[in-house]
């Protein structure tokens, strides 16, 4: 558009030199065109700026990580002059996490329509507003431009996905070793439910020995305790400084692992508490698949935007006196708070689990709080993608 005004600049001088000059009926025409012609590309550029309509349609507002959205515009020309010069801007997820909108350039003639169909892969967790982002207008002599700017849009929420495992906790442990770590029979009461013969996966602490050798087969105890015993998850919203395009990939790495975690524990019937400090404490409780929704439509829109750290989180769970409890900690990388906030587990008996995102071999400060975690007795993974090598002490 500069280029424009300069080239136009230069026309109106050199029309305005020729009549003051020389005069006539030839300079005074070409003085008047210059100087009439942007009045009337003006003119058409108001009048295609308003007669511009457009719809747009999505065929659903929720949506699957990983799934694809179909998207439709349809715009129309209904007046006698040709929309020549029209820009559109479409806001899509990924446009709205990059913030580059994808840019259509548009001409229709008379009495005709356009529509522009995408179809969207829903690669990022969260709530997005997409469609028609604006629309610029341009007169033909490219000296002019409106916008219109939208005020609503075609909101959608993608929801993260649910990955199921019947491996969920590491070092081996099958679901039995982790109930007798869940549910301590040194701590509370507990009642004998039901003696069955053993099964491959049982804990062999859950064998009952006297009774085996009587029956001549391994006999094991189901037992229940009436202590208040729960899996806490405790995610990090802290902004972690990456490029967005980065971001949003830890976060959703982050997210969809707090949301496997759940679904592990609650359809085994196991009591969850979802932890996270945002603007004060937040606590979410459930028992059982029952309360997996709640938790989960939670987790779709949540954001990582906190100004502090998990500390003030971690301070709250692990001063709890239960030690029957077992803490999953969840967060983009290693950092000082998070160290310093798990210092004093060591003194505990309590079992934690870390899970996190980044690492760079060259950070020597995660690398070092890496260790002194794991020498605590704080069970430490490196949450990757296919194609990741993953971190363990032996990689060292």
């Amino acid at each position: 558009m500069i280029k424009s005004w300069i080239i136009y600049s230069i026309a109106f001088l050199s029309s305005l030199y020729s009549v003051y000059f020389y005069g006539g009926p030839v300079p005074w025409a070409i003085f008047y065109l210059v100087i009439g012609l942007p009045l009337l590309s003006f003119i058409y550029l108001v009048i295609t700026y308003f007669s511009f309509k457009y719809y747009e349609s999505c065929p659903a507002k929720t949506f699957i990580k990983g799934e694809k959205l179909k998207y439709k515009c349809i715009f129309s020309n209904d007046i006698i002059l040709p929309f020549l010069y029209v820009k559109i801007y479409i806001q899509t997820p990924e446009t709205a996490v990059t913030g580059k909108a994808d840019i259509k350039n548009e001409s229709l003639i008379t009495g005709k329509s356009k529509s522009l169909e995408y179809d969207i892969e829903c690669r990022y967790r969260g709530r997005y507003d997409i469609g028609i982002a604006k629309v610029e207008f341009r007169d033909f002599l490219n000296l002019f431009e409106l916008r219109i700017k939208k005020d609503n849009y075609l909101s959608i929420l993608i929801y993260p996905r649910i990955r199921v495992s019947e491996e969920f906790i590491k070092e081996g442990m099958t679901m039995s070793d982790f109930r007798v770590a869940l549910f301590n029979k040194n701590k509370g009461d507990e009642s004998l439910l039901n003696l069955r013969e053993y099964a491959y996966g049982d804990s062999s602490r859950l064998i009952h020995w006297k009774l085996s050798a009587r029956m001549q087969k391994l006999m094991v105890t189901d037992r229940e305790s009436t202590f208040d015993s729960r899996v806490v998850l405790t995610l990090d919203l802290k902004g972690n400084g990456f490029p967005p395009e980065e971001k949003i990939v830890y976060e959703d790495r982050l997210v969809e692992e707090v949301v496997a975690t759940a679904h592990y524990f609650l359809t085994k019937n196991i009591p969850v508490d979802f932890v996270y400090y945002k603007n004060g404490l937040v606590k979410w409780h459930g028992s059982s698949m029952a309360d997996f929704d709640e938790l989960y439509n939670m987790l779709a829109e949540l954001t990582f935007n906190a100004r502090s750290g998990i500390s003030e989180a971690l301070y709250s769970v692990l001063g709890n006196e239960n030690t029957n409890d077992t803490y999953f900690v969840f967060c983009t990388k290693l950092s000082k708070d998070l160290f310093e906030s798990m210092i004093h587990v060591r003194h505990t008996e309590k079992r934690v689990f870390v899970r996190y995102c980044a690492f760079s071999e060259d950070d020597e400060e995660v690398y070092n709080y890496h260790r002194v975690l794991m020498k605590q007795g704080i069970t430490i993974e490196r949450l990757k993608e296919d194609g990741d090598e993953e971190y363990t002490e032996d990689s060292e």
